[in-house]
């Protein structure tokens, strides 16, 4: 599937098939469950609606993310593709690596799973973090934005100053 301008709406996480994305304008999932395929391009991938939503390929998409419903899903640090994400809503990483996309926005952030997740990136997210399992550590003093953290796992600051 190919997108070239405007926006494409899946409303279920068949609607697309099985084959890669190349998204060049806007791919919005007002879905719930699993999205395998891998996207790439330099478009932006939208999480819209009340459902949670797993992004489960490793996309490479450019033009960042934008959770404004629902919970957002990460279960692989390159499912977010490489641009900045605006969270609004919830954004959960199920992964281990490290996470250096900037994340803004006034959602929430959750780690879970096993392993032990890195938050490398600049970020200015107001809706606190969860860690509610595995090993979340932060490598800069902005990697946890700027609201309140809940630690239910662990927690390691790595700051160096």
């Amino acid at each position: 599937t190919t997108i070239s301008g405007g926006t494409l709406v899946a409303t279920n996480v068949e609607a697309l098939g099985t084959g890669d994305v190349t998204d060049n304008a806007v791919l919005e999932l007002n879905t719930g469950g699993t999205f395998d395929n891998a996207i790439s391009g330099i478009g932006q991938v939208v999480k819209s609606g009340d459902e949670t939503l797993m992004l489960s390929g490793t996309n490479t998409y450019s033009g960042g993310t934008l959770i404004s419903g629902g919970t957002l899903v990460a279960s692989n640090v390159e499912a977010l593709g490489t641009g900045d994400v605006t969270n609004d809503a919830v954004l959960e990483l199920n992964t281990s690596g490290d996470f250096d996309n900037a994340i803004s926005g006034s959602g929430q952030v959750e780690k879970s799973g096993d392993g032990t997740l890195t938050l490398s990136g600049s970020n200015t997210y107001t809706g606190g973090t969860l860690i509610s399992g595995g090993t979340l550590v932060a490598s800069n003093v902005e990697a946890l934005g700027t609201g309140d953290v809940t630690n239910d796992a662990v927690l390691e600051l790595n700051t160096g100053g």
